[in-house]
């Protein structure tokens, strides 16, 4: 692999293509509290954001209870939608036993909150595949800042010219270029030509991701 040492995946669209659920939760939740919300705002404004970010975003300079108290309210939706749904992004599990026969060091960095990383990670049995897991619990500013890719890589022990970041995001793959590591969009919840300005490298799923070889 050359001068790839480390894989930092987002979670929400890369380790699970779970965009249909969340935004249907998203849209319930707007549905209650009267925000205007439609796909096209979906895609641009909340993608790879911490919920902080997008309660502050929604309902302006609010506490951190009532932010705690809707984003429960939120999560609480979006599992129910996605418990019997759940499944690994398609090659994933494949590619991460490749990854660690190649000894490659494999990080989650995902603006998600703990308990939608614990409930995705432990359904799936995943856990194990990764080294240094980084929420949005641990930032203090969400994507596209480089702040979770740059302590991803702090705790891997790599620098970030060798760690590549799988995102599917917009503001993800800045937030990876940012943080001066390489970048591969999947195609999940945008279309591959939109993530084309911001990645090195476009795949779709996870039997295409071995294609990082050459780069």
């Amino acid at each position: 692999m050359n001068s790839i040492k480390g894989a930092i995946f987002d979670m929400d669209g890369v380790v699970v293509d779970n965009h249909a659920y969340h935004f249907k939760a998203w849209m319930s939740f707007a549905h209650k509290y009267k925000f205007e919300l439609n796909e096209n705002i979906y895609r641009d404004n909340f993608n790879g954001k911490t919920n902080a970010d997008l309660f502050k975003m929604i309902f302006g300079n609010i506490s951190k209870e009532q932010m705690d108290e809707y984003a429960e309210e939120k999560e609480g939706m979006y599992k129910e939608l996605y418990n019997e749904h759940m499944k690994a992004h398609t090659g994933l599990l494949d590619f991460l036993d490749f990854l660690k026969k190649e000894r490659i060091k494999i990080a989650l960095g995902t603006s998600a909150p703990t308990g939608n990383v614990d409930f995705i990670l432990d359904s799936l049995k995943l856990r194990k595949y990764f080294d240094v897991i980084v929420d949005g619990s641990q930032v203090s500013k969400g994507k596209p800042d480089p702040e979770v890719y740059r302590l991803c890589c702090m705790k891997l022990g790599l620098k970030p010219k060798n760690c590549v970041v799988f995102e599917d995001a917009l503001a993800g793959l800045e937030s990876g270029n940012r943080a001066g590591c390489i970048t591969v969009g999947v195609a999940t919840s945008h279309e591959a030509y939109e993530l084309e300005v911001q990645t090195d490298l476009i795949i779709h799923d996870f039997t295409e991701a071995k294609s990082i070889l050459k780069l």
